[in-house]
């Protein structure tokens, strides 16, 4: 557990499940946790995973969970930072997955977000939100969960429940289906660790990831596939069949309707670069309207002779690409010889004339333009370090700054 550079966290219920379906693979160098208020869901949990019983000093607690009220589960996680602190203790990754619109996940998911950038860890968060048929008040809490979860988090993979029912039958029972789920979302979370959690020939690196879902409110399909050379000929070409199937990537339409491509190839030093070829063309060929890709292959000696294929297809909500457009844009706030002020200000940030307490200006600061940068094929190079810190990669990056604009709150 202790030597483990990758950590599996699982909150709530779901995420549980899944920390406990990847910790009975007894996969080398990945730990597995669960954070959960139910005391008889944890109890099922194998022996493998570290467990943390939250809210065991509630009167409403008694191990029965938190009935899906957000407040008690905020209440519940919120003292155990510590017990969260020390097991992302020397973690070159972590992993929070969850499933959103309960008690525990939506509420105490804040505090792990908070104890992860206090310790500088690098994280992804990959998320389900509720199936359209469950209650509004469910839905409702899971999308307010990730409006507040956005700005404090480096990567954020929200992935709808309903993408299942591109895969299952309409007689299949609701316990299945949930079975499913947690089984899907393992295999994700697994799809993440390949392609983060490995030596890369060709970057799709941890700053790629950043740079396409930081701050970005977005919808992402997730699917992986794998095939053993032993089995298949072709095990390329099989895995990526498999990864065209998953229940998570919904369907071929999510590629080629999608605002960004994640394509992530992983091996054993068995892997063929003409194979790795072959199934990115292919891949990058099924969307060729999608302006970003970030595609790459990479070898782990722990692949053996099986090869993964990872694809994450990210929408953007339509809001969100508007603003980013907008700031794409020069600023015309910044005024020249021969343009008018109220000329030089966009409408959209015009300030009504007359309202008392408003700035007279009209004016706001933009966004300083400051991008995530990856290291590509100087990744495996000794780094240039001050004081233990690599000065090849700029300051605000390495520090986990955040930019704020300023500006009145609403």
């Amino acid at each position: 557990m202790e030597d483990a550079k990758v950590l599996i966290l699982g909150i709530g219920g779901l995420g549980a499940r899944v920390a406990g379906c990847i910790a009975g693979q007894g996969i080398a160098g990945i730990a597995c946790a669960a954070v959960d208020t139910d005391k008889s869901e944890m109890e099922k949990l194998p022996a493998g995973v570290e467990k943390i019983l939250a809210g065991t000093d509630r009167s409403w607690k008694n191990g029965f969970g938190c009935g899906g009220n957000v407040l008690r589960g905020e209440q519940a996680v919120a003292p155990e930072r510590q017990k969260i602190a020390a097991l992302a203790e020397n973690r070159s990754l972590v992993v929070v997955t969850a499933g959103l619109g309960g008690g525990t996940a939506t509420g105490g998911i804040r505090t792990i977000a908070s104890v992860l950038r206090t310790k500088g860890v690098p994280a992804v968060f990959m998320l389900t939100t509720p199936f359209s048929f469950e209650s509004f008040t469910r839905r409702k809490a899971a999308e307010g969960c990730i409006d507040e979860l956005l700005p404090v988090t480096d990567v954020l993979i929200r992935m709808p429940g309903d993408l299942l029912f591109s895969v299952l039958s309409a007689d299949t029972p609701a316990e299945d289906a949930y079975s499913l789920s947690c089984a899907e979302l393992a295999r994700s979370v697994l799809g993440i660790c390949g392609v983060l959690n490995s030596a890369h020939n060709v970057n799709a690196d941890f700053a790629g990831f950043m740079e396409l879902l930081r701050n970005k409110k977005c919808t992402c399909s997730f699917g992986v596939g794998s095939s053993n050379s032993k089995i298949s000929l072709d095990s390329c070409g099989s895995a990526m069949k498999q990864m065209l199937e998953s229940p998570f990537l919904g369907g071929t339409d999510r590629i080629t309707g999608a605002d960004a491509l994640i394509i992530s190839i992983c091996g054993g030093p068995s892997l063929l670069y003409a194979d790795v070829k072959r199934v990115l063309e292919n891949l990058s060929s099924m969307a060729p309207e999608v302006h970003q890709i970030l595609s790459g292959f990479s070898i782990a000696p722990y692949m053996g002779n099986t090869v993964q294929v990872t694809m994450i297809p990210v929408k953007y909500d339509e809001i969100a690409a508007a603003e980013e457009e907008v700031q794409k844009t020069p600023d015309p706030s910044v005024l020249t010889l021969g343009v008018t002020e109220e000329a030089a200000t966009p409408v959209r940030k015009r300030k009504k004339r007359g309202n008392k307490g408003a700035d007279s200006s009209g004016f706001e600061q933009g966004l300083l333009p400051l991008q995530n940068f990856a290291k590509g094929f100087f990744a495996g190079c000794e780094p240039s370090l001050w004081n233990g810190e690599d000065l090849d990669i700029p300051t605000y990056q390495r520090r986990n700054i955040l930019i704020a604009k300023g500006g009145s709150s609403k």
